[in-house]
């Protein structure tokens, strides 16, 4: 008898067609970036452990039977020597041999359940029962069946499994919210639920809030480390940790701009732009204030390109004749680079800033730009 589909699958086949749409769900605006897991809608293991119906008989011939029947000879004395390895090896050989001898495949389960491999044991005494084993051969094959069925069932409380479906159909329906509280209450009615704390991982991913679906799949890991797909869910986990750089405040880029020429620049990562601009501005404050020129009054009359004598001079009179240009420049270049360095922060090259109707409109252009070593230069621009 083939065993039924877990109860959670059953429940949703009528709905399956919303499950599918909703894991082709676009990603929130704050998801990350990276391709997301597929949601689980199936709860596996709730269903007992039952062998599968027999197939068709294969007969060994003579020889086949005769060989088989030596090695497991073999193997019954390597396991009176303590040898239970060279028994398996033996026991296997033989039931490839002779799969149709219900003795050789409950002896070899005995062999497999010794040595730890427990469900290949299973998988051997229901070959047995199936090549027709009898009397205490089969009614122990039987024995370690249930039990080992009753070991491997999952039970999880009717009130967790209920809340789980609840979660994976308002999923279906795009009720995230819903679908969140509902794994939640899942995941508190029974502690071992790895599928419905993958579930809300996926549900905070798309309600944008990464850090806790983070620690949701972390949860999920706890519960099921050997997981098939661990490897991939430590990944986005690594994805999710990840995050995102933090934008340049645009009003401290321009108030840094006007207080220090260049100060926007460096303050949005662009240095090779800051350099330019303090050294533009570095260049209009030295034509400001170190360019100058002295009127010197003597008290005689001096031929052109002649010195006054120094017990001649009566007077001087030193005047800065770029200072005001200077100065003006030195602003400009402060203004303009302050200016450059808000739209940047902003994530704009070129702003309208007004409209004025029709095709009319007014733009800035940012007047320097950096990018690595190189550097480009753009000019205020009004179109009419």
């Amino acid at each position: 008898m083939q065993s039924k589909p877990p109860r959670s699958f059953r429940a949703l086949r009528k709905g399956w067609p919303a499950i599918v749409a909703a894991l082709a769900l676009p990603a929130s605006a704050g998801s990350v970036a990276g391709q997301a897991p597929e949601f689980k809608v199936e709860v596996p293991g709730l269903e007992a452990f039952e062998c599968a119906p027999p197939g068709e008989v294969v007969v060994a011939s003579q020889e086949e039977a005769r060989q088989a029947a030596q090695l497991g000879s073999t193997a019954r004395q390597a396991l009176i020597l303590g040898d239970a390895q060279r028994a398996r090896d033996l026991l296997g050989r033989a039931v490839g041999l002779d799969p149709s001898s219900p003795g050789l495949a409950y002896q070899y389960g005995r062999v497999l359940e010794d040595l730890g491999e427990r469900r290949e044991a299973v998988l051997q005494y229901c070959a047995a029962l199936a090549a027709g084993a009898q009397g205490e051969d089969a009614a122990d094959a039987r024995d370690r069946v249930v039990r080992f069925a009753e070991s491997e069932r999952r039970r999880i409380a009717p009130d967790a499994l209920d809340a789980f479906e609840a979660g994976v159909a308002a999923v279906g329906e795009n009720r995230m919210d819903d679908a969140e509280a509902a794994f939640v209450e899942a995941i508190e009615g029974h502690a071992d639920f790895p599928e419905a704390e993958f579930n809300r991982a996926l549900v905070l991913e798309h309600l944008g809030r990464a850090m806790e679906a983070a620690d949701a799949y972390r949860a999920y890991l706890r519960l099921r480390p050997d997981a098939p797909d661990a490897i991939r869910v430590s990944e986005r986990i690594g994805q999710l940790q990840v995050a995102p750089g933090a934008r340049p405040s645009s009003g401290s880029a321009l108030a840094l701009g006007m207080l220090l020429p260049g100060g926007g620049q460096f303050y949005t990562g662009r240095p090779l732009g800051g350099v330019a601009l303090l050294a533009a501005a570095g260049g209009a404050a030295a034509a400001a204030f170190l360019v100058s020129e002295t009127d010197v009054r003597c008290l005689r009359a001096v031929e052109p390109g002649a010195s006054c004598p120094p017990d001649q001079i009566i007077g001087r009179t030193t005047s800065h004749p770029y200072r005001t240009l200077g100065l003006i420049g030195v602003g400009a270049v402060a203004l303009g680079g302050a200016i450059e360095a808000f739209l940047h922060a902003r994530g704009v090259d070129e702003v309208e800033v007004a409209n004025l109707g029709g095709n009319r409109s007014m733009l800035l252009g940012p007047s320097l730009q950096s990018h690595g070593l190189g550097a480009d230069v753009r000019f205020i621009r009004v179109v009419f």
